[in-house]
């Protein structure tokens, strides 16, 4: 768990700092600064989620999806976007002469406009108040856990909303939580939850992996394939990044030096349960 945590605080330190756009009323400037790095994980990992849900065979699924941010997730899956998308519409012009109010409700029309590609009920967690805030007034998430899962057990409220959960899925999260996130939201689920997992190649999941098989799930890693996850800001980003892909065991050659950073996928099921990452039919 310390050595884990340390090396993941040692890698972050590299990472440029995108507080200011994680935590605002509206996703704008969210958009906005991580579609001119070519952020693209969510719109990669999309496919891929949505394979492992019809693994599952079961009807109407509820996803918890930690790190929630903006309900990006929830959008892509839900009515079938991609984040180029919502990038395009959150930089046209007239965007920044909005108020939030006027965007909020906009989304909200938006989004209750389409109709859903799947069957299924979202739950975000996230730190972030009002970014998990405004997924859940446009209608993104069904509901939101704004608790630090890392310092302390969910709340009553929190607990009994993820009891029922089916699937718990990530894009960007690990790094910032640990096995100790996991573990708290898997001793809240009545049932027996799937974890399907993006995190960068520079912050190892064996921990976290670990601790999944206390709670009786086996995981898997994609071999042979890394997703895009987004460009380094800068040069002192990508030194930091290729740095910390190499303390991690990884080789950055053809990958993180090519100036973007790059996720590896983990699937974690239940022991016996039938399917795995080489069935996944998007690959």
């Amino acid at each position: 768990m310390f050595a884990a945590s340390h090396h993941y605080e040692c890698a972050n330190r590299v990472k440029a700092n995108f507080d200011d756009i994680y935590n605002a009323p509206d996703p704008r400037a969210y958009y906005q600064t991580l579609g001119e790095l070519g952020y693209r994980i969510p719109s990669e990992a999309k496919p891929v989620f949505r394979d492992v849900m019809k693994m599952m065979g079961r009807d109407k699924l509820k996803i918890v999806d930690v790190g929630c941010s903006y309900g990006v997730n929830a959008a892509l899956i839900r009515y079938d976007m991609t984040f180029d998308e919502l990038y395009g519409r959150y930089a046209e012009k007239d965007m920044d002469e909005r108020a939030v109010a006027e965007v909020v409700l906009h989304d909200a029309d938006e989004f209750a406009s389409m109709a859903p590609a799947v069957d299924a009920a979202f739950v975000g967690v996230d730190v972030a108040n009002e970014a998990a805030g405004y997924a859940k007034a446009v209608g993104l998430l069904d509901d939101a856990i704004v608790e630090n899962l890392e310092e302390k057990p969910l709340s009553d409220e929190a607990a009994a909303l993820v009891a029922d959960a089916d699937l718990i899925i990530t894009t960007g999260a690990v790094g910032y939580v640990t096995e100790r996130t996991f573990s708290r939201l898997i001793d809240a689920v009545e049932g027996e939850p799937w974890v399907a997992a993006f995190a960068l190649r520079q912050f190892p999941f064996d921990a976290i992996a670990d601790n999944l098989a206390l709670h009786g799930l086996v995981t898997e890693r994609l071999e042979g394939r890394h997703f895009v996850q987004r460009a380094f800001r800068d040069e002192e980003e990508a030194e930091g990044a290729i740095a910390a892909v190499r303390a991690a065991g990884c080789d950055p050659e053809g990958f993180e030096t090519t100036g973007r950073y790059f996720a590896d996928f983990y699937l974690a099921r239940p022991v016996g349960a039938e399917g795995g990452v080489e069935a996944l039919a998007s690959l």
